[in-house]
């Protein structure tokens, strides 16, 4: 088995400046699982093909999610601190029954028809405001329209109080990136939490003190008026689905729209309507990929082809390998935005299946039917500025020049 010392699979600066998927495609092809270590002592095994990433997220029996989904969360085996009472860090039977609340009371159909019309008036409004000329940052001028208006129908805020949400938690995910957090990214870091779990927390109070339940926060508040649910689990959950989503379709927005800059005779076929929008949604989630990996810990022996992964060991599962896996997707290295029954990973699968996944493809597909209506378009002008991150894959800036949508074909 290949054994990587100081891997660049660490470094935040690789995904920004290098090239983590030619890299990626070298393992998946001749090193399929992998391990990688750090002089610090971090250690982790890479899984880089499809089946096996697929067969690590269904197997949440020998592999758990209680020791953070993060590298760098901690480089000892140690249970993550909200370990069994936040979602995303719990396994079962814990993990069920935090699920079922959160997802009755967030991602219902009547929720998510909420959501949609509200993503839909922001993303139109943030088009409508654009005239054929102007220049702009697309990661700051639109992006955030999708998750704010999800913040604003979950957590019932208005559109300031999520916009302020929104940059918190993007200062959480990328406190490793001086576009973000200047020159201190851990004090960045512990004031972009506070102030989230105390936003949350008010919240909390406010929908106890009202006996509202007509949103996530409100539904979670009375559980815990009850005594059915510890506030502190509330709390962390709350956090979990702003930080999970808020961050995710922004970045795959910009990727969207970098791509279609470079796929323009391919994004015609949508605006024609020879391609439906949900096909062409999930070859977008696809090709960005936007949540790179996710980490596992062994709690026994955990067999991979022709390896065995010890108990006790971080397992890393690379969904943008994954994705790229011609085992699995014809030309897997090209956009084919009609691609057939796409298997894409961009959200995990099994149990720990982003709880967040309906929503986020509809802020996609709004985005997209949105654009594809637009009477415009967008050119981008400067080489965008990758997020300095290992865990998502975004864009800190994409300067685009608004264009009439007949002077390039779409």
């Amino acid at each position: 088995m290949l054994v990587v010392e100081d891997s660049p699979l660490y470094s935040a600066e690789f995904f920004a400046d290098g090239d983590p998927w030619a890299y990626l495609a070298d393992l998946r092809e001749n090193h399929p699982v992998s391990v990688h270590r750090r002089a610090d002592g971090y250690e982790f095994y890479a899984l880089t093909r499809y089946a096996d990433v697929y067969a690590a997220y269904v197997d949440h029996h020998r592999l758990s999610s209680s020791y953070g989904t993060m590298i760098d969360g901690s480089y000892r085996p140690e249970k993550d601190s909200a370990s069994g009472r936040m979602l995303i860090v719990a396994d079962q039977p814990e993990h069920a029954a935090l699920r079922k609340p959160v997802k009755s009371s967030g991602f219902s159909r009547e929720m998510l028809g909420k959501a949609g019309r509200t993503v839909r008036r922001n993303i139109r409004g943030a088009l409508d405001r654009l005239s054929v000329g102007d220049r702009v940052d697309f990661s700051k001028a639109v992006a955030p329209e999708l998750p704010k208006g999800v913040l604003e129908v979950l957590f019932g805020i208005a559109p300031q109080d999520a916009g302020a949400l929104l940059e918190a938690t993007r200062t959480m995910i990328g406190y490793r990136d001086e576009a973000y957090v200047g020159s201190s990214p851990l004090d960045a870091l512990v004031d972009a939490q506070l102030e989230v779990l105390e936003f949350i927390d008010d919240l909390i109070s406010r929908r106890i003190s009202s006996g509202s339940s007509d949103d996530m926060i409100g539904f979670l508040a009375q559980l815990v008026a009850a005594d059915q649910m510890p506030r502190d689990v509330a709390l962390l959950n709350g956090l979990n689905v702003a930080v999970g989503g808020n961050e995710t379709t922004p970045h795959t927005a910009s990727l969207t729209v970098e791509t279609i800059h470079h796929e323009r005779a391919q994004w015609q076929k949508v605006v024609a309507g020879d391609v439906p929008f949900d096909v062409a949604t999930q070859e977008f989630l696809r090709w960005t990929s936007t949540n790179s990996y996710v980490q596992r810990l062994t709690v026994e022996e955990f067999p991979v082809g022709d390896h065995v992964i010890p108990a006790n060991s971080f397992v890393t599962l690379w969904n943008m390998s994954a994705n790229r896996d011609a085992a699995v997707f014809d030309r897997p290295d090209a956009f084919v935005i009609d691609r057939p029954d796409n298997k894409q990973l961009a959200f995990g699968a099994g149990v720990h299946r982003c709880i967040g996944a309906p929503v986020a493809s509809l802020e996609i597909q709004t985005f997209l039917e949105e654009l594809a209506a637009w009477d415009k378009a967008f050119v981008v002008v400067d080489r965008p500025q990758r997020l300095h991150s290992n865990f998502m894959l975004g864009l800190t800036e994409l300067q685009v020049e608004v264009v009439d949508a007949k002077d390039v074909g779409a």
